[in-house]
């Protein structure tokens, strides 16, 4: 229901940000189907679920919507994998959203087996190189980060909008499997020691579009900001639920539940001006919180606005007056 109606809302200038993240059950040894999981904030393998979150990001606008969050275990039987998982709910979210929209997806999308469903169904994504593979590249074969010490920065760009510039070169890669499907390889010099090398199946040619490309992967960050709001603004982590089904119905009414945020975060000022956690003079770059603890401040006060109504004696009943006690119908005084 929630990606029905928030895909209208998708347009041809978004992106589509996916990301396998956790939901950390650690302190609730008692959960049904517990696995392991990594904790996406600490890095520790932790009792938990996999959950997965896709949304619509607006990188112009700074907008995100959120499509779809599902809540998994390794331990069911119906269970396969996680590249299952992932290109599961591609697919799912394709069949709401009829544009050919760009996918991005961190260094965990760079595995084989989803690179080949990619290419062969022809879907437009773009992936953080995690350098543990050898591409085709002029010739001979290199990891990406061997592909960024040789490529030439010719072009300069902003790593984000307003942010300071960077220097960046692109180029055209294979896979070994693939060597008919080329791919476009962007490198950036950053602040960081290892430049930033992503991998995308669609055509890049010339520095705006790099650039375009640079935005869209630093945009995806709304992602992992949207599972962690799923799971701290609605404490699905310390919720006291011990049943499997029973997670994950809570989980997609949390989602449900952001998915009707997005319909204020343009609209109603008032609600981010009663609970903005950031200061006055800086624009909201992920508005739920705020929105979220807005509608929590309205209807915390709502009892006191609504208890006299409430409590408001309930006025006689016209049965009484409309028959009279031996069931045959009251006459007036004449």
């Amino acid at each position: 229901m929630q990606l029905a109606h928030v895909s209208r809302h998708v347009t041809q200038d978004m992106i589509l940000a996916i990301d396998p993240g956790d939901l950390n059950r650690d302190g609730a040894p008692k959960s049904e189907w517990r696995g392991r999981v990594r904790d996406g904030d600490t890095g520790e393998i932790v009792g938990g679920y996999p959950l997965m979150t896709v949304v619509a990001r607006d990188v112009r606008r700074g907008k995100t919507l959120p499509l779809l969050t599902r809540l998994n275990t390794p331990r069911r039987t119906a269970f396969r994998s996680e590249n299952h998982d992932i290109l599961s709910v591609m697919d799912e979210v394709s069949r709401h959203i009829r544009k050919d929209l760009l996918w991005v997806i961190d260094r965990g999308g760079d595995r084989g087996i989803l690179w080949d469903a990619w290419i062969r169904c022809e879907r437009q994504v773009l992936v953080r190189a995690a350098n543990q593979r050898y591409w085709c590249w002029r010739d001979r074969h290199k990891t990406a980060q061997q592909i960024a010490r040789e490529l030439p920065l010719k072009h300069q760009g902003q790593l984000r909008r307003g942010g300071p510039r960077v220097r960046f070169g692109i180029t055209r890669v294979m896979l070994r499997e693939h060597p008919d499907s080329p791919l476009w390889m962007i490198v950036v010099r950053h602040d960081r020691p290892e430049p930033l090398v992503l991998v995308t199946t669609r055509p890049v040619r010339g520095r705006r579009q790099g650039e375009r490309m640079i935005h869209a992967y630093m945009d995806r960050w709304a992602c992992e900001e949207g599972y962690r709001f799923t799971k701290q603004g609605f404490a699905l982590e310390s919720v006291p639920a011990r049943r499997f089904t029973t997670l994950q119905n809570l989980v997609a009414l949390a989602s449900l539940a952001w998915g009707l945020l997005p319909v204020w975060q343009d609209r109603d000022s008032c609600l981010i001006r009663s609970s903005r956690r950031q200061k006055p003079d800086k624009a909201l770059k992920f508005p739920f919180y705020s929105l979220l603890k807005g509608w929590q401040n309205l209807f915390r006060g709502a009892r006191v606005l609504f208890w006299s109504l409430w409590r408001k004696r309930k006025p006689r009943s016209l049965i009484d007056d409309l028959f009279a006690r031996n069931g045959s119908l009251a006459t007036g005084p004449g």
